[in-house]
């Protein structure tokens, strides 16, 4: 098969790798990320508040179950496409990088990123990943625009911080190499994002008595049943969230999280972190090595604190395969390295790895257990009941 003959098949796989992990996973969302959407600032400033301003920009309540499924799959389907056309700017690189998307949308952390549908964090990938390609991090409206996308994303969801201001100031230490000031100005995103934190952490409602009025807010004006546990989230201080980390971490069922859920993305992490720093080369800096795996590492340090196991492994992931894009676009040789490193029988062996792992929140919480062509009568489940 000639050079550009494989290069036209391994697209068209990427393509399709892509198109069947939505078909597979996009199902309506599960009750707690439908809640978290209606989150506005009707009593002032609150958590994770933003988003469901701007979505009553276009719905009036009661909003109905239709419009929330819209609005959820939108969500999501701006994260996933979001990250192909990343990828795909950056990894057109030979075969190798075809191998990597492949791998990437094949991968079981982004079938449970998929399958997350309406979750927050694929608006947070959407606003990182628009921030990295839009204006040129050397450039002072550039840098200034990365900051308020930090912002902003924190405004949206707190997750923001360590899922991806940090793999935005890896993005500027690249971009700008050893200029002066570069360290400060690749540490600018996480000093913006945790000022914002401390803003809102100031002025949002974390009583009891304030949480119990939003919940009621938040059933009138919901067309569907509201999960109370997400309200629950809304008004606990990060210091209960620790009180709770430690109760959590006494039971089986937080442990079979870790176990079967954590480790196995934990492993995929630790593979893109090895592949890198291949990447990355001997003359790529103890700095600039040590910038990636703090990228790729930052989201699992929400494990401290919380016990969403699953979405921190998947945005580590995810934030992996968007540093070896970086790679490719900034490092000098680091697309050779990569011709060199994913070869085919090593590709070959992490996809079946990948194929035959499931996360337990999708496989169990949401039903994710029936495959193409049988999904598509699951998918009707979007018309209503």
């Amino acid at each position: 098969m000639s050079k550009l003959t494989t290069e036209t098949a391994l697209r068209v796989a990427t393509a399709l790798s892509f198109a069947l992990a939505i078909i597979n996973h996009l199902l309506p969302p599960k009750a707690f990320a439908a809640t978290q959407l209606l989150y506005d600032y009707h009593f002032g400033i609150t958590r994770r508040g933003l988003a469901g301003e701007m979505i009553n920009w276009f719905t009036s309540a009661p909003i109905s179950v239709a419009e929330i499924n819209t609005v959820s799959a939108v969500i999501s389907l701006l994260g996933a496409g979001a990250l192909y056309l990343f990828l795909s700017r950056d990894l057109r690189v030979g075969t190798a990088g075809y191998l990597l998307m492949i791998l990437a949308f094949n991968s079981f952390a982004f079938a449970s990123f998929v399958g997350n549908t309406g979750y927050l964090d694929a608006l947070l990938l959407a606003l990182a990943l628009l921030g990295m390609a839009a204006l040129s991090a050397a450039s002072i409206p550039g840098l200034i625009a990365r900051l308020l996308i930090v912002v902003v994303g924190v405004m949206i969801h707190e997750n923001m911080l360590p899922y991806f201001a940090t793999l935005m100031g890896l993005e500027i230490w690249l971009t700008t190499g050893h200029r002066r000031w570069a360290l400060l100005r690749a540490g600018a995103p996480v000093i913006a994002g945790f000022l914002a934190l401390i803003v809102i952490g100031l002025f949002a409602q974390n009583t009891p008595d304030q949480a119990s009025a939003f919940t009621a807010y938040l059933q009138n004006k919901a067309g569907f049943t509201l999960d109370v546990t997400s309200t629950d989230v809304s008004g606990r201080s990060i210091g209960a969230n620790f009180d709770l980390m430690s109760d959590m971490r006494h039971t089986k069922k937080y442990w079979g999280w870790v176990l079967f859920d954590g480790v196995p993305l934990a492993i995929m992490s630790l593979w893109l972190i090895w592949l890198n720093l291949r990447l990355l080369g001997a003359r790529g800096g103890s700095l600039t090595a040590l910038l990636v795996v703090g990228a790729i590492i930052a989201p699992l340090s929400l494990n401290i604190i919380a016990f969403d196991v699953v979405r921190f492994g998947v945005a580590s992931v995810l934030v992996g395969f968007v540093t070896l894009a970086l790679m490719c676009r900034q490092i000098d040789g680091a697309a050779a390295r990569l011709q060199q490193t994913l070869t085919w029988p090593h590709a070959l062996i992490v996809l079946i790895l990948n194929a035959n792992i499931f996360t337990m929140q999708i496989n169990e919480g949401s039903g994710h257990v029936t495959q193409f062509p049988w999904i598509m009568l699951r998918q009707l489940q979007w018309l209503g009941p």
